[in-house]
């Protein structure tokens, strides 16, 4: 019985994970990353019956399938080329967040395809940093899936970084040569009509940014496919694009192990 299916050797460092994203934009090769932490491993142990967990209960989604979710999580994780786990920052180890969310994989039988990277789920907030996003995203046509995609293309094409970005982006601020918004909706419902959207864009896009929580990896997977380009699950940091943030405990766990 196979009771380790997370190739822990392969443990990519953010350097890694770009190199391995611009590949594929000079490829054309579909590459889709995910990150994962506590809201996914709730959702996980929650559709096995194991809590009452609704994915976006907190924002007053209480009918949120979570079944339907759960499974579409476990069946897109095995499919995806970067797959990225809670291991640096100061909650990282704790029992409820890389722990558990890693049973809750095992709980799932979910195994990761032999030649999946596995990186740090911050490597989110950590693709700001040393240009490593900046480098991914410039001249690029870029589609921007996430609940205020909007917000994200607009700043993606103006040349002034939002503030807390502007201490890591300098004067070389980048600029996209375009950007298409798709905006989800909340709840699985949303998913078909993005692909929808997706399968009917004005031009073909050189990379994709996603959002979209527990949700991310099928429309990573499925987008990557459709256009054969990386696409980024970022998450929560997509709002730094547009609002100010606070990103100095994020530089500094960059620092340390990044």
């Amino acid at each position: 019985m196979d009771i380790n299916p997370f190739p822990y050797n392969e443990q990519a460092d953010t350097a890694r994970v770009a190199s391995r994203l611009a590949q594929a934009i000079e490829r054309k090769e579909p590459c889709s990353m995910i990150s994962m932490a506590d809201g996914e491993a709730a959702v996980l142990w929650a559709a096995k019956g194991f809590g009452e967990f609704h994915y976006l209960s907190a924002w007053g989604f209480s009918a949120e399938d979570r079944r339907g979710v759960a499974e579409q999580l476990a069946a897109a994780i095995p499919r995806c080329d970067i797959v990225c786990l809670p291991r640096s920052g100061p909650e990282a180890s704790k029992p409820g967040m890389g722990p558990k969310l890693r049973e809750a994989l095992r709980l799932w039988d979910v195994k990761l395809k032999p030649e999946a990277l596995i990186g740090d789920s911050l490597v989110s907030f950590y693709l700001l940093y040393d240009a490593w996003l900046w480098m991914l995203l410039e001249n690029r046509k870029v589609l921007v899936v996430t609940n205020e995609a909007d917000k994200v293309a607009a700043a993606l094409m103006a040349r002034i970084p939002p503030a807390g970005i502007d201490a890591y982006a300098g004067a070389g601020w980048w600029r996209a040569a375009d950007a298409h918004p798709i905006m989800l909706e909340e709840g699985l419902a949303g998913s078909a009509k993005c692909l929808e959207q997706a399968a009917n864009l004005p031009w073909k896009p050189d990379l994709c940014i996603l959002g979209a929580g527990s949700r991310a990896a099928h429309l990573c997977v499925e987008i990557a496919e459709m256009h054969r380009i990386p696409v980024i699950e970022l998450g929560s940091s997509m709002a730094c694009f547009h609002a100010a943030s606070d990103l100095a405990a994020y530089h500094q766990w960059y620092l340390a192990g990044g």
